[in-house]
C-alpha cells in the first residue's frame, strides 16, 4: 500500500512600502497631512529663500522633503504631520538632521503616537559639525497590528522639523 503524502509550502514575502513627504503612499497613492497651523510655514525641497539649512537633494529620498521649525515655547500649537491608513505592522520614520548651521536653530525634538497613543520620542543636540545626516531613522515601531493607523509626528517645542520618508512592512 502506497501512502500519498500531500506537502504544501506557503512563501510570503515581506515587502517594505514608503511614504514620501510629498509623493505619498507608494502603493495607496495616500499623501502625508501637514499641519497647517505652524505659526512657521512648511517648505517643500528647499523652497524658502529665508532659511540656511540647505540638504543635498542627491542624499534625499525622492529628492523630496518637508520642514519647519518651533522656535520658542510660546508658540503654539506644536507642528506636526501625519501619515493615514498604513496597513502592517511596522513602521519606520526617516528625517534630515543637520548639525550647526550658522544663524539658524538646529535642535531636533519630536514625539511619536500611533492612533493617539504616545509611541515613543526622538532628540538630536547638534555637536560642533556642520555635518547633515540623512537617512535617520526617528522612529522604529514595530509589533503594531495589521490594520489602518494614523501616525503623528509632533514637535516639542524648540525644534527643527525636516521630514524625509516613511517605510512600513
Amino acid at each position: 500500500m502506497c501512502a500519498l503524502a500531500q506537502v504544501q509550502v506557503c512563501i510570503a514575502a515581506v515587502s517594505n512600502r514608503t511614504i514620501d513627504d510629498v509623493n505619498g503612499d507608494s502603493i495607496t497613492g495616500l499623501l502625508p497631512a501637514y499641519d497647517s497651523n505652524c505659526r512657521n510655514p512648511w517648505h517643500t525641497d528647499g523652497n524658502c529663500s529665508a532659511c540656511f539649512m540647505k540638504p543635498d537633494p542627491s542624499q534625499v529620498f525622492d529628492r523630496t522633503w518637508h520642514d519647519t521649525r518651533q522656535k520658542n515655547e510660546r508658540e503654539s500649537p506644536a507642528c506636526h504631520h501625519t501619515a493615514y491608513g498604513y496597513v502592517r505592522t511596522a513602521i519606520n520614520f526617516f528625517y534630515i538632521v543637520p548639525n550647526t548651521v550658522p544663524h539658524s536653530f538646529t535642535a531636533v525634538s519630536l514625539t511619536f503616537t500611533i492612533d493617539s497613543t504616545s509611541h515613543g520620542s526622538y532628540g538630536h543636540v547638534p555637536d560642533a559639525s556642520s555635518d547633515t545626516l540623512y537617512v535617520v531613522l526617528v522612529l522604529a515601531a514595530e509589533g503594531v497590528t495589521n490594520e489602518p493607523h494614523t501616525l503623528v509626528a509632533r514637535t516639542v517645542q524648540p525644534s527643527l522639523f525636516i521630514f524625509d520618508y516613511a517605510m512600513y512592512t
